[in-house]
Parts: structure tokens; sequence; C-alpha cells
């Protein structure tokens, strides 16, 4: 467990704004700065889709060496152990992960309907997160391929090495470990920006903080966070193709 952490709350304020700003105003931004500079325009050339994920991916990359230049060389210490990538016990860590999760899924899912149910009674617009929409409408094998390899690896271990290796000990410190938990399950919801979804994801950021906090590694929250996207694109992508032959057919 990370409980000698010496990174602190402005530490922590810094980096969630940084990935916050950039993953929300950090994409255009990029692209009008190559536009202007190498006069390409991304989305006129390429995919589109392909586009937005390589510069998410580039600023996932760019939030990690923040991460790593902070704890490295303003404090001096291990990068790997300071935010939990620890495997001594991996089996056991993936096992008690996925046993939670399994044990949670009912209410993640219970909480998709009751907000569905509500929304629908008093009319609210239901939108989808931009990157079920994308998965939905995209036809290229190939962007679906990396879209998928994205989806199931790199915002894993990227998010939870911000969310709850780096933010979540430094909110323990200062506060304890049951707000520590709260606090990294609602930022991390909350930088989703779609409240559609906002009591599913707060619900699962609340788990994994959670295991987090229970093994000391992030193991076994990386482990339910790629079962629970790799689950839900391959259902989304069944589903696409299933709802396109069954349009075909009749």
């Amino acid at each position: 467990m990370t409980e000698n952490i010496r990174w602190d709350l402005k530490d922590i304020f810094k980096v969630f704004l940084f990935f916050f700003f950039m993953m929300q105003v950090g994409i255009p931004v990029l692209l009008k700065i190559i536009e202007y500079v190498f006069g390409l325009n991304l989305l006129d050339s390429f995919n589109q889709n392909t586009v937005i994920l390589s510069l998410s991916l580039f600023i996932n990359i760019l939030t990690c060496l923040y991460i790593f230049r902070i704890i490295r060389l303003k404090y001096g210490l291990p990068v790997i152990t300071s935010l939990g990538f620890t495997t001594d016990n991996w089996k056991n860590d993936v096992k008690f992960g996925l046993k939670h999760y399994f044990i949670v899924l009912p209410f993640i899912i219970a909480a998709g309907f009751v907000v569905d149910f509500i929304a629908r009674k008093f009319g609210a617009p239901l939108e989808q997160q931009e990157i079920i929409k994308r998965v939905l409408e995209e036809e290229s094998l190939a962007v679906l391929v990396f879209m998928f390899l994205f989806g199931i690896l790199a915002a894993p271990v990227i998010e939870e090495l911000l969310f709850r290796g780096f933010i979540q000990p430094a909110i323990r410190t200062n506060f304890g470990k049951l707000k520590a938990v709260f606090i990294s399950g609602l930022l991390f919801a909350t930088v989703h920006l779609n409240a559609y979804v906002f009591l599913q994801i707060f619900i699962l950021g609340l788990l994994l903080a959670y295991l987090f906090e229970k093994t000391g590694s992030l193991i076994a929250p990386i482990s339910v966070h790629i079962f629970h996207n790799t689950a839900t694109l391959v259902f989304l992508i069944s589903f696409k193709h299933f709802l396109k032959d069954s349009v075909a057919v009749n």
C-alpha cells in the first residue's frame, strides 16, 4: 500500500486539472495547431475516430509522464511501487477484484434502469457516451480494433494509474480512507461528463477505489476495469452487427 507517499493535494489538483482540460479542450486546440503549423486538417484527411483516439492516447501518455515527473523528479520516489504497481499477489488480486465486481454488477445495471426510467418519466434527453456512439457508428474494422484496444488496454491502465494510484493516496493521507474512496469514485465519474451514465460510473468508481484500498495494488482495479470495458465493447459490437443483420433481413 502506498501509505508513505509525499505528493500532496496541490500535486493531484494540477494533474487532474491538466488531464481534464486537455481531454475536453486540448484535442480541438491540438487539431488547430497542427492545421496552422503543417496546413493539414486531420479530420478531413483521416478517419475521425482514429484521429480523436490517437490524440486522446497522446494526452493520456502526457498525463502519465506528468505524474512520473512529479513522483520521480520532485520527490525522488520509485515510480512503479509508489503508484501501487505490485504483482506479488496478482492472482489473488485478480480473483478478489472479479469476485467483488460480479457482486456489484447488479447494482450498476440497476442504476442504469433507474436513471433511464427517471429520464423518460421527466422527458429528459437520453445522451449516450461519446465512445458508445462512435463504436455504433464506425464501419471500419481496423478502426474498431483500434477503439477496442484503446478501450480495454490504454484507458483502464492509465485511468487507474491516475485516479487510484496517484489521486487516491494523497486524498487518503489528508482525509482518510472512506473519503478517499468516495472522492476517487466521484472524480472518476465526473471526468466522463455524461449525466446519463454518471451513477453507473460512480458505482464502478467506488468499487475500483475500494479494491485499491483493500489490496494495496493496482492489479485488482485494473483487472476489473479491463474486464468491464471488454464486456461492454463486446456487447456493443455484437449488438451493432446483430441489429444491422436484423434490419437487413426485414
